[in-house]
């Protein structure tokens, strides 16, 4: 009942091969890549409609579309680095 019986100690800041397998499960390579597609389709389309209309000047309705892209392009790039590249940082599992 002594230190030999404890199983080892895990480094803080480190991921568990359990934990990485889990994580790989959701394929967040993939959920990453559908949405920098979605983002770019959204983009496209939204440039169509707003061509349609004859709004291209600055207006609140290019800020919106510009932000939602800007959120799905940055959201899809953290998923493929951290499905790449996992740490704690960009995986954490809450037990």
């Amino acid at each position: 009942m002594g230190i030999e019986s404890q199983g080892p100690v895990r480094l803080i800041g480190k991921l568990t091969p359990v934990q990485v397998k889990i994580f790989q499960k959701v394929e967040p390579k993939a959920l990453g890549s559908v949405q920098i597609i979605i983002a770019v389709l959204c983009l496209c389309l939204s440039v169509c409609i707003l061509q349609i209309r004859d709004e291209i000047h600055f207006s609140p309705d290019l800020i919106v579309v510009v932000v939602i892209v800007v959120q799905l392009l940055g959201s899809g790039s953290i998923l493929i680095h951290a499905g790449r590249f996992p740490s704690l940082f960009w995986v954490s599992l809450k037990k």
